[in-house]
């Protein structure tokens, strides 16, 4: 009876310990997030992808979307952010996300000390 008692502590301490492992182990960052981790062979360029994306149409918004691709060329904003809400912005609103990208953009980028034209 005793060395049935320590046979199954001993069993149950190791499936805990291949659980944790395992949790650990998948909670391990790797250094960089998804958006800074794609590869460019399929993508498209940051331009079409917030022209067409966002549905950009008045000259007015073709122009915030050059200023946003120069900024992100020249390094003043990270791409990583652009992306984070151009995603946000198209899943506020589907139809019409342009709106919710500039203000997102302008708000964000003022905090980071550069501002958007």
């Amino acid at each position: 009876m005793y060395a049935r008692r320590i046979w199954l502590k001993v069993a149950l301490a190791t499936i805990v310990g291949f659980v944790s492992a395992r949790v650990s182990h998948a909670q391990q960052g790797r250094g960089s997030n998804g958006a800074e981790r794609q590869s460019n062979s399929h993508a498209a360029s940051l331009e079409d992808q917030l022209h067409y994306g966002l549905r950009a149409v008045t000259p007015a918004q073709l122009k915030f979307v050059k200023t946003v691709v120069q900024y992100v060329d020249e390094g003043r904003i990270p791409r990583a952010m652009v992306n984070m809400v151009f995603t946000w912005a198209r899943e506020r609103n589907p139809r019409v996300p342009f709106p919710y990208f500039e203000f997102a953009m302008r708000e964000l980028t003022k905090r980071r000390g550069t501002t958007l034209p």
